[in-house]
């Protein structure tokens, strides 16, 4: 229960953080979406090398320092952000955000499937969390509040980690590039950046999106609580179901909901959609999960690159996303995010079946 709270507590003050963030560059600062999505893409570049390069200490040095030490900076990152009122000191520490909150989620996930065998119910609790902390920024709408609660939240997450107990870690030998296990689970990391990459080039402005459809920042606040208290739900039943059912399912979802955004006349129908990618996010990241902890030993690494991958679909997402936006507009990207998707579900098909057959030994190794 413990861990759970972290989870919860951590989840909240990032994304309470980083909610308004796009309205405040553009309202407050002048920034255009081409700049907004620079930025957001470097806070996922600083997230992508400290997930990867973390995951893997934690799988060679144990748990407990990156799960406490990284809760901790990224309190003190967060606090930061009080006193950011330029574009680019907004960009500094938003980068210096992403390289703390890389340090701890790998060591807090592999904690806890060790302890429990099960991350549905824990990954649940980050969901929550997620719509706790964007409802609060929706509620506050004065930024300095904002990151001074979300920072809070995280100082709380740090003193609740002092409390776990670490006994009994297992440390690995892993390779500073493991190639290795890129090539072994490549069916979730190629197919899941390419689905998460359509997915950022919405959400790097989808606040923005629901601006222009006349939304306010507390419903904007609500419409991602929406969406994470779905995947709360969702992700608390969901253990139950096989690792390659759950990964098509959260495809499917995404195939069906990208799309429906460009429906959306007002605020108020952008509701379904937020249930519907609940569905998908939860079956997607609950599945991949699954996938690298039943055929993985180290842990901490394969969960670290999964983020990793994520992060690289945020930075090119962000990236593409901006200038999509930008040049086509919103249906733009929404278009182009539902042909990655369907790219992402072929790939994890076609993938999955391929290793499934070399394991089996269908398909012989090189050199056999």
């Amino acid at each position: 229960m413990k861990a759970g709270y972290i989870q919860l507590l951590s989840s909240a003050g990032l994304s309470g953080a980083a909610l308004l963030i796009p309205n405040m560059l553009r309202d407050e600062l002048g920034a255009n979406t081409m700049e907004i999505g620079i930025i957001t893409a470097s806070f996922n570049l600083a997230l992508f090398l400290s997930s990867y390069i973390f995951g893997r200490a934690s799988d060679v040095h144990g748990r407990k320092l990156y799960l406490q030490g990284g809760l901790a900076l990224t309190a003190i990152a967060l606090f930061l952000l009080i006193f950011a009122n330029s574009k680019e000191t907004i960009a500094v520490v938003r980068v210096m955000i992403g390289l703390c909150a890389g340090i701890y989620p790998s060591a807090l996930l592999t904690y806890v499937y060790e302890a429990e065998g099960k991350i549905g119910k824990f990954t649940a609790y980050g969901s929550l969390g997620f719509g706790i902390g964007t409802f609060i920024a929706g509620m506050l709408t004065i930024y300095y509040e904002i990151f001074l609660a979300s920072g809070l939240m995280l100082l709380a997450a740090y003193f609740i980690s002092t409390r776990l107990m670490f006994v009994g870690e297992k440390v690995h030998q892993v390779p500073l590039f493991p190639a290795a296990m890129i090539r072994h689970n490549y069916p979730v990391y190629l197919s899941i950046m390419f689905r998460h990459t359509g997915a950022n080039m919405i959400w790097v402005v989808y606040p923005l999106f629901l601006a222009d459809l006349g939304a306010t920042p507390l419903f904007i606040g609500f419409v991602y609580g929406i969406n994470a208290v779905g995947q709360y739900v969702f992700m608390r039943f969901i253990d139950r179901f096989k690792t390659y059912h759950l990964v098509l399912a959260g495809f499917f979802f995404s195939i069906i909901t990208f799309p429906s955004y460009t429906l959306a006349t007002r605020p108020e129908e952008i509701i379904p959609m937020q249930v519907s990618i609940a569905a998908a996010w939860s079956c997607l990241y609950i599945g991949s999960i699954k996938y690298l902890m039943e055929r993985n030993d180290e842990k901490g690494t394969s969960s670290g690159l999964l983020q990793s991958f994520l992060s690289i679909s945020a930075i090119i997402g962000a990236l593409v996303g901006g200038v999509t936006v930008f040049a086509l507009g919103y249906h733009g990207s929404m278009y182009i995010a539902t042909g990655l998707a369907i790219i992402g579900f072929v790939v994890f098909i076609i993938g999955n079946s391929f290793m499934s057959k070399k394991e089996k030994g269908v398909i012989a190794p090189k050199g056999v």
